[in-house]
């Protein structure tokens, strides 16, 4: 992968460019669609938070696929900065939730802004140490993966209770906080999918990528499918026992209209059935083509699921929804481009 050569302080000032750039999207009057931000932002905190957690894990347990994708799966960290001072704008969009008009101790728009940017912030600070002493191969990574693991957890859970499920309050789901940072996971695995086939294609300056590590990421890849319909039958069937008018409510309202449907099938399609069914031959998991084609479903559905939940109660607008995700797709290929001079010096070699 080849592109423009940014230094730590260019790439600074492109990611807080971008922020600027959010906010005159978002607040500049170009349509009133107070969904967009939300979308984009539990979309890109899942990918970017869970393609570090993947490298934690690999690096506690010891995997050996990680190599071939470790400084690039990290590049992720410089981004994960952007995140509580886009979160902040969010502060201009409460009126969304619904308990806004009515603030109690936990939902009220002080604590609830609060809380969520510093445990964005300490995720990035989390992440940025652990990054260093991975890189470095420094003995003191195993704690420092440890401690983003903690941080990466609390943060996804945050995220699945205080943006996506305050919308619909007062509907409460226990099980959403697991579901939301197993999906995390499951998107820093199809973001690590993706980055593998683009790195055997552009064949330059790459270490080597054995046809073993790429079965090991695919065999991760078919586990984390069933795992999520575990996770989702799990829902499902508490939901249609309990029968309870506020639970199946919320279902309703998301399968209200035909396009609601579309996207339904598209994300039961993207995180089950195509990975399920794509990797389940010996020779698709040693296929670079098959498990490109996986990592976009698990991507595509991802996003669909994170549309469908917020939808209902903040409608997108779709061209700035396309922008937005288009501009932090941008700003993350130019990271993982760029990954030896976005961590700190000395650290890059250490694979």
């Amino acid at each position: 992968m080849t592109t423009l050569r940014l230094s730590k302080g260019h790439y600074t000032l492109l990611g807080l460019l971008l922020v600027g750039l959010f906010a005159f999207l978002e607040f500049g009057g170009f349509a009133p669609a107070p969904g967009t931000l939300l979308i984009t932002l539990v979309f890109w905190s899942a990918l970017l938070q869970g393609a570090v957690a993947v490298a934690a894990v690999t690096d506690l347990v010891g995997a050996r696929w990680i190599a071939s994708l470790r400084r690039e799966l990290l590049a992720a960290t410089p981004l994960l900065f952007l995140f509580p001072l886009l979160f902040l704008l969010l502060g201009l969009r409460l009126e969304i939730y619904p308990w806004s008009g009515h603030p109690g101790a936990w939902l009220n728009a002080p604590f609830f802004l609060g809380r969520n940017a510093l445990l964005l912030f300490a995720v990035a600070l989390a992440a940025g140490r652990f990054a260093r002493l991975s890189l470095a191969g420094d003995p003191r990574r195993s704690a420092a993966a440890v401690l983003y693991l903690f941080a990466f957890v609390a943060s996804q859970t945050l995220v699945a209770f205080d943006w996506v499920m305050s919308l619909a309050w007062p509907w409460v789901s226990t099980l959403l906080g697991a579901y939301f940072f197993v999906e995390a996971l499951y998107g820093g695995l199809a973001l690590a999918g993706l980055l593998f086939f683009l790195l055997r294609r552009s064949k330059v300056d790459l270490p080597p990528l054995g046809e073993t590590h790429m079965r090991d990421l695919a065999l991760l890849t078919f586990g984390f499918s069933i795992l999520w319909a575990g996770l989702f039958f799990a829902q499902y069937l508490l939901l249609w026992y309990g029968n309870l008018p506020e639970e199946v409510g919320y279902i309703l309202d998301r399968l209200a209209t035909p396009g609601r449907l579309l996207l339904c099938a598209l994300f039961l399609a993207g995180l089950f059935l195509v990975p399920f069914l794509a990797l389940l031959s010996r020779r698709a998991k040693q296929t670079p083509a098959a498990l490109l084609l996986v990592a976009l479903a698990v991507l595509t559905g991802l996003f669909a699921e994170r549309a469908l939940l917020i939808l209902p109660a903040a409608p997108p607008h779709l061209g700035l929804l396309l922008v937005e995700n288009g501009l932090l797709l941008g700003i993350w290929l130019a990271a993982v481009a760029n990954h030896d001079l976005l961590l700190p010096q000395g650290t890059e070699k250490g694979d």
